[in-house]
């Protein structure tokens, strides 16, 4: 038991130990999108990427001039809310040995910052240099 115990830390420390920042910008602001679900997508063409934002309603614009072949666009979504006080921040983008972790946080409402009541529909869009490697989203506060 203790051998089995063992091992399973040691291969924890190799495939997620390691970790340190990862650079990333955040073309957010340049975006117009409503992502229908809560999500994270990560694209490594604008097609793909139009065609998954297309799907929701409304019109979508993306950023010119990312360069598809040295990034990834990262999608991280939300879903449809109902208030103007939703929003996601960005934490932070670590890569770890076999794997990059996106850590965001969603800001809800509350009675000082009630917001309007609207369809609205919260989201990021991150590039990243391409690493070949798997991203997975932490989303910190929920359960």
């Amino acid at each position: 038991m203790a051998v089995a115990a063992a091992a399973w830390l040691g291969w924890q420390a190799l495939a997620h130990g390691g970790d340190r920042p990862l650079r990333w910008s955040d073309v957010t602001e340049a975006t117009i999108a409503e992502p229908l679900r809560s999500e994270l997508r990560v694209f490594g063409s604008r097609d793909a990427l139009l065609r998954h934002l297309r799907r929701g309603s409304g019109s979508v614009t993306l950023p010119s001039g990312i360069d598809f072949e040295r990034f990834d666009a990262v999608l991280i979504t939300a879903g449809p809310r109902s208030s103007s006080a939703y929003e996601l921040s960005l934490l932070q983008v670590t890569e770890e040995r076999r794997r990059i972790v996106v850590t965001v946080r969603e800001r809800t409402p509350s009675l000082a910052r009630p917001g309007t009541a609207r369809l609205t529909f919260p989201f990021r869009l991150i590039l990243i240099e391409r690493r070949g490697k798997d991203v997975t989203l932490d989303w910190e506060g929920r359960p």
